[in-house]
């Protein structure tokens, strides 16, 4: 039987037609895996027949600013391994993990999952040990090999930890100068790529190549270590001393912003940081606010003078107190200071002469300053987790202004109040502070340069040179007098803030030097000191005379104020077995100087010895004790504004007896100051809250 003609020329349009369409589908295929996922699937099949490694780049050294390194990072060994490659899990595991000191069950079970993935590579151990290292290659186990890594050490170990910062395990910053320049410092990543077979074993000939990393850049900060060593030295000591809670200082040029120090106590050593409570990474000179008291008096003077509202020898009367809005508001001087100039208010630091000046200025002006300062808002310091104060000028009443005038009711951070005071030292001109200086090559050269950045003019160049007399003459005259610096004119600020846990303080002292063209601004602040005295003036005030001293002395500043020459001589009392503030003021009576060396209250010795013939302004060492003395008769001290403790153990150790009214800080006394009576005499101290 013959077919059709016509059904042959359909079965043949059929058989195009299919063809067609298979070839279109075969074609549209290949379109769709060359052309629209051939990345992706090249990519896959790369993946499938080779090894990638990455070689990680040298992060850059972080230097002071007299290229002495502070962070370095230095080649180690990573263990890693090809599961394809490893035969006997269980015997690879258990060496390694005696070698590493690691769980064997965790590296068994990571291991067997990576053999399940066809993983070519997987860590085992990074940054790795010397010891370590030698340990692994002596058991040259199949499968297992090492690649090399960068791992960050800091060799002054806790030294300005909270500037520096850490590193993670893969070199990335975390906190610090390390977080927030770790763009430069990081450099790129190289790899290492190779040819593996199905089981993503490696081809003993295959390609292999090489991408090297580009190492980081360096980082020079502005930071000075000898100056850093001075000031945790003596911010260490200070708290010891007091015992304290913790502690600041911060030393700035002011004129450029630039940071020498930041020292915090506690602090941690960046090279084990996960060994510390994350509470001791935090920066508090940034990071944490508080009442500054009186140091913020600065800025109530500076916008007092400023808008002319007072003037230096204006006259004002301190009856102990003030009262506005029916809130009494005392002052920290028990009895007030009666009449005084408005130098003589920042003398003495009183608060209801700073209620007056700010009265005159009005809210608005006042918080114009306020701002004008940068309280309320961050400083922009190149350090992570900078806080901005606590300052809400819609909850401002009468009251509320009235304690801000003398630095409570507002909280600052310690680089904010540097800050402000260093815009004063520099003629009015605030700048913004900051911790880096240049960006270098690994051959030293310069490839960014950190330069000024003027931020605004707060007060006027003449009411800048007003306050820095003032200043000056607080150190000379006032409360700063334990921040003077042989030499040198110094200005400065001191306050003592109570917290609102009853019985806490915080003590501080600000200034710089030289006061008429400062070259120097330093913050000292300690925190909750509890050894009986409280006074910023007297606890944080010797911590800036020696780091300031010692930092003039280390930049070769050279004293401006030249030492008299004066041939007359004359003899050295006799004040061994005295009181040591009584020996002080006879010595000083007679033209000599007083360096006190020891702890006590009494004077066991002197050098040079009773008798001996020296020039005025000569120096005399007292050595203190605690030792009762013999001296009969003896002179009544003056106690007013010690503590009980204090007072007790003056009259204890010169051979008194103390019959105690009251709690707090020494008022009153009988017999007075200044008089003769004989050993076991009874003095009768009455005792106030207020200091």
């Amino acid at each position: 039987m013959t077919v059709p003609l016509t059904l042959i020329k359909r079965r043949l349009v059929v058989l195009l037609l299919f063809s067609l369409i298979a070839s279109f589908t075969i074609m549209g295929r290949v379109f769709w895996i060359q052309l629209v996922r051939s990345d992706e699937l090249k990519a896959r099949a790369q993946d499938q027949w080779t090894m990638d490694v990455p070689v990680e780049p040298q992060r850059g050294t972080i230097y002071d600013r007299n290229n002495n390194p502070l962070a370095i990072s230095a080649t180690v060994d990573t263990v890693m391994a090809s599961p394809p490659d490893i035969i006997d899990v269980e015997k690879t595991a258990t060496l390694l993990s005696s070698a590493l000191n690691l769980n064997k069950e965790e590296l068994v079970q990571t291991i067997t999952d990576a053999k399940a993935r066809k993983r070519a590579t997987i860590y085992i151990k990074r940054k790795i040990t010397d010891e370590e290292s030698e340990a692994v290659r002596k058991l040259n186990l199949k499968g297992i090999y090492f690649t090399k890594e960068n791992k960050r050490f800091y060799p002054e170990r806790n030294l300005a930890s909270h500037i520096l910062g850490f590193t993670g395990i893969d070199s990335q910053g975390l906190d610090g100068a390390e977080l927030i320049y770790d763009k430069y410092l990081k450099g790129v990543p190289g790899r290492i790529v190779a040819e593996t077979d199905a089981m993503s074993r490696k081809l003993p000939f295959g390609v292999e190549r090489y991408i090297p990393p580009e190492d980081g850049y360096n980082l020079q900060l502005t930071i000075d270590k000898v100056i850093q060593h001075i000031a945790e030295r003596e911010l260490e000591k200070a708290i010891a001393e007091h015992k304290a809670k913790r502690g600041t200082i911060i030393v700035m040029d002011p004129r450029t912003g630039e940071i020498l120090a930041l020292a915090n106590k506690p602090d941690y050593d960046p090279n084990n940081y996960a060994k510390y409570t994350p509470k001791l990474w935090r920066n508090p000179a940034v990071s944490d606010v508080y009442e500054p008291g009186s140091t913020f008096k600065i800025v109530t003077a500076s916008a007092g003078l400023e808008e002319n509202v007072v003037h230096p020898e204006d006259k004002f009367f301190d009856p102990g107190y003030a009262i506005v809005a029916g809130v009494r508001i005392g002052c920290w001087y028990h009895g007030g200071h009666g009449s005084q100039t408005f130098i003589q208010v920042v003398e003495n630091s009183c608060n209801p002469g700073f209620v007056s000046v700010v009265q005159k200025l009005g809210k608005e002006r006042f918080i114009k300053y306020i701002k004008g300062f940068g309280f309320g808002q961050t400083t922009g310091i190149d350090l992570p987790g900078e806080a901005g104060g606590l300052f809400d000028p819609s909850k401002i009443g009468p009251v509320e202004l009235a304690t801000i005038s003398f630095g409570q009711g507002i909280s600052v951070t310690p680089i904010q109040l540097i800050t402000a005071l260093s815009a004063i030292a520099n003629d009015g001109k605030m700048v913004q502070p900051h911790v880096a200086r240049a960006i270098l090559d690994k051959n030293g050269k310069v490839i960014h340069e950190f330069g000024v950045t003027p931020v605004r003019q707060v007060i006027s160049y003449e009411t800048a040179q007003e306050m820095k007399k003032i200043l000056e003459s607080v150190v000379t005259n006032g409360t700063g007098g334990r921040g003077k610096i042989e030499g040198f004119r110094v200005a400065g600020k001191t306050g003592t803030a109570e917290k609102y846990a009853a019985g806490k303080y915080v003590a501080s002292y600000e200034g710089f030097v030289p006061a008429d063209d400062p070259k120097l601004a330093a913050l000292v602040i300690i925190d909750e000191p509890s050894a009986g005295i409280i006074y910023g003036g007297q606890i944080a005030g010797p911590v800036f005379q020696r780091v300031m001293s010692d930092t003039l002395n280390y930049l070769g500043i050279k004293p401006e104020i030249p030492q008299k020459q004066d041939n007359v001589s004359v003899k050295v009392p006799d004040v061994r077995n005295l009181f040591v503030e009584d020996a002080k003021k006879i010595l000083q009576k007679e033209g000599l100087a007083v360096r006190v060396e020891g702890e006590g209250y009494v004077v066991s010795s002197q050098v040079p010895m009773p008798g001996a013939e020296v020039n005025k302004n000569s120096t005399v060492i007292l050595k203190v004790t605690n030792s009762r003395t013999n001296k009969d008769p003896v002179v009544i001290p003056d106690l007013k504004g010690r503590t009980v403790k204090e007072s007790t153990d003056i009259l204890n150790a010169i051979g008194l007896n103390i019959d105690i009214s009251g709690s707090g800080f020494a008022q009153k006394q009988n017999p007075p100051p200044g008089i003769e009576v004989g050993l076991g005499t009874t003095v009768k101290v009455e005792f106030d809250q207020k200091p």
